[in-house]
């Protein structure tokens, strides 16, 4: 391919990564659309990956890796043949670039100097959620044009004017598989930045991204030290450097967020008036990084309860209105996280910080505008306990307004996220009760009361909410509980069976279309969490709602008895009393599965039987042989009954300690006893030959068959026998 022919060179490193063919199809866009070169660095790549490769590439550089991308990068720079020259990753691929594309078809190319496309790095798996970054990749080249940097490398000089595209590359590489992969990952950036930290002293942008993995890493302590460290050597060097400011904004931020996430808000305060006194915020380029210290002014004070909050957040709001859209704002005048400041991430969670002032202080409307433009659909990527806690608190503590309704419904997302929100909820009504707060109870459940029903919790608040106003249609939720809610019947609370024994509300027709295996399954789950009080509740609860039989009814007299029985963890006194316990047991068991299996499965005890029912069957043998004396026997089926149901382990090892003792202590009075019937028949064997010596042989012979008997196999009794027949 001739030089004259090339519009455009596209380079990548390639170490064959699991992307890289999507990467390289990616690029057949430009190549089937206009005369364009593929350059590839091989930098790692085995056998077989770079075979793939040779199937793209017009060039491979076989480059020995030195820990410095730029150098690497250069490489394929230096081959580029064409006009224009473009980079990317091999994790990184393009989805019909047609804005670039047209680019060059059209000829547009020539009226610029440089050129950016986004790429959309995802935070998750899914690509659910993402956040757009504008890196400099698109330049024509000329001789002066290179790539500066060990890593984070970038192309200087990038001349303008600009073209902005909204094509964009598709990046996971920032979703990890697990937490050493993602520190591993960090670590592999901070060495480089480290050596290049000294080779540029005083330099923003290495301090600022050494910054970035430090808070990527989450270790913010190093991100504090870094940063002030950093932004002392930039005011010792800055007249003999060539710096973008907005670096130092980036690193201002880094800093304050780093403050945030470990709760120093005074010492965050006294960094942020020193960023807003920064000099350099006079340059328009600072635009968005002032915008990025109001955000974190609103956040600060949102934490402290502090209405200089509402100041903050209405300066970012509005630098919102007026950037969010902006792309060459947002392209040219930031840097590391300030790049962020508009995503939803970190406009919802800032509103979240204020939402308890602006609600303390009536801000309505400010309230309501925001509702509309939290991507509500993400909360789990800015929410957390401690947020959600302050705005309920809030909401509980303060006049109910119609906005916590919709409030309320925004933070449960589409009601699926209910479920994490849930336990912050139960937590702050245990607190409520605790401390006796009724009120902010009651303004508790009048909240989630006015929820969509989608857990059972809200149908518990509107039962409560409903009884307290008086108000009809009760019945409806008890009955809402059980057919869409079964599975967790067991967990709701006493108060709302109180009620419906006050109001005489019968249960019992809703308990009987109960699916059975949903009882079996909630019964059960009761098993891991339920305490003695709770099982006794349920069973007086029980007790009540029953007017007949019903397979429910034995399945909850089943699980009742062994959660008793498995309260049983030390030696009780008396062997027999639990002995008793465990034969109930077994017979109940056995007899509400008996009509369900064929006689000869059960004599077996197939291992295909439901745990119980092995335990049962194999106490049941255990029963027969202690009645019976096969103590032997009896020792062998105790080791069957360990580890065939977890449940009943612990009782069962007890059961089965008590039963040796007891087994001791009989073997033990045997042996006394067999020694104390020895010596009575020698003292009865020398009163017999006493006898016989005095010439009284009908007495001798009446005393020694009476301990024949007990000695039968003695001899010298025989002896005497014989002796008194002669």
């Amino acid at each position: 391919m001739n030089k004259e022919h090339i519009l455009l060179s596209i380079s990548m490193l390639i170490s064959g990564r699991d992307e890289m063919e999507k990467s390289l199809n990616s690029l057949l866009y430009f190549k089937n659309a206009f005369p364009t070169e593929i350059i590839l660095v091989d930098t790692g790549c085995n056998e077989k990956q770079r075979a793939l490769a040779e199937q793209y590439a017009d060039k491979i550089i076989n480059f020995t890796w030195c820990n410095d991308f730029g150098a690497a990068r250069n490489a394929g720079l230096k081959e580029a043949q064409g006009e224009w020259f473009m980079y990317l990753d091999d994790d990184e691929w393009f989805d019909d670039p047609q804005e670039i594309i047209k680019f060059f078809i059209t000829g547009e190319y020539q009226k610029y100097n440089s050129a950016s496309y986004i790429v959309r790095n995802y935070m998750d798996p899914n690509g659910n959620n993402y956040i757009d970054s504008y890196p400099s990749r698109m330049v024509k080249l000329n001789s002066s044009i290179h790539f500066v940097g060990r890593i984070h490398e970038f192309l200087a000089p990038f001349c303008e004017p600009r073209k902005e595209f909204n094509d964009f590359v598709h990046h996971y590489g920032y979703v990890y598989k697990n937490e050493q992969e993602h520190v591993k990952h960090v670590w592999r950036n901070i060495e480089p930045l480290l050596v290049i930290r000294k080779e540029y002293p005083g330099d923003p942008r290495w301090i600022m991204q050494l910054d970035q993995e430090y808070f990527s890493a989450c270790d913010y302590e190093k991100v504090i030290t870094t940063s002030i460290e950093g932004l002392e050597e930039w005011r010792k060097y800055k007249k003999n450097l060539t710096y973008m400011p907005i670096h130092i904004g980036a690193i201002y931020a880094y800093l304050l967020l780093a403050f945030e996430n470990l709760e120093r808000y005074q010492e965050e305060k006294k960094w942020l008036r020193q960023a807003f006194s920064e000099p350099l915020n006079q340059l328009d380029t600072m635009e968005v990084c002032i915008a990025f210290y109001n955000m974190m002014g609103a956040r600060v004070y949102g934490n402290l309860s502090d209405d200089l909050c509402i100041t903050y957040y209405k300066k970012y709001k509005d630098c919102y209105d007026k950037l969010k859209s902006n792309r060459t704002a947002m392209e040219t005048k930031t840097a590391g996280v300030v790049t962020s400041i508009f995503g939803n991430a970190y406009f919802a969670e800032t509103f979240m910080m204020c939402l308890p002032i602006f609600m303390k202080r009536k801000k309505w409307k400010i309230i309501q505008e925001n509702i509309l433009i939290v991507d509500w659909k993400q909360i789990e990527s800015f929410s957390n306990d401690i947020k959600n806690k302050k705005v309920l608190e809030t909401m509980c503590t303060t006049e109910y307004h119609g906005l916590y309704t919709e409030l309320a419904e925004k933070m449960l997302g589409d009601g699926n996220y209910f479920h994490t929100l849930y336990p912050t909820i139960q937590a702050l009504q245990k607190e409520y009760e605790l401390e006796g707060k009724k009120d902010e109870i009651h303004n508790l459940h009048h909240i989630v009361a006015t929820l969509p029903s989608k857990h059972f919790y809200i149908i518990a608040s509107k039962i409560l909410w409903k009884n307290a106003q008086k108000e009809s249609g009760i019945e409806e939720c008890y009955e809402e509980l059980f057919l869409k809610y079964a599975d967790n019947i067991l967990e709701i609370e006493d108060s709302i069976w109180d009620i419906a024994e006050e109001r005489k509300i019968e249960i019992e027709p809703f308990f009987m279309q109960l699916d059975y295996r949903t009882w079996r399954r909630t019964l059960e789950s009761m098993e891991h969490w339920g305490s003695g009080e709770d099982w006794n509740k349920w069973n007086s609860r029980i007790r009540e709602w029953k007017s007949g039989e019903d397979i429910r009814y034995d399945l909850f007299d089943i699980k009742y008895m062994g959660s008793n029985l498995a309260k049983i963890t030390k030696k009780t006194e008396s062997l027999p009393a639990l002995e008793n316990q465990l034969w109930t047991y077994a017979d109940m068991v056995y007899e509400f599965y008996q009509p369900y299996y064929r006689e000869d499965v059960l004599q077996e005890n197939s291992i295909g039987l439901p745990d119980e029912l092995q335990l049962a069957l194999e106490l049941r043998e255990l029963r027969y042989y202690r009645n019976s004396g096969q103590e032997r026997n009896a020792l062998e089926t105790m080791k069957k009954c360990l580890g065939v149901y977890p449940k009943l382990d612990k009782t069962m090892l007890v059961y089965a300690e008590m039963l040796r003792d007891e087994m001791k202590r009989q073997t033990t009075e045997a042996a006394e006893a067999q020694k104390e019937l020895q010596q009575m028949v020698i003292y009865m064997k020398n009163l017999a030959e006493t006898r016989i010596e005095r010439g009284e042989p009908d007495a001798a012979r009446a005393i020694l068959s009476q301990i024949q008997q007990f000695a039968p196999d003695d001899e010298e009794i025989k002896k005497l026998l014989d002796q008194i027949k002669q």
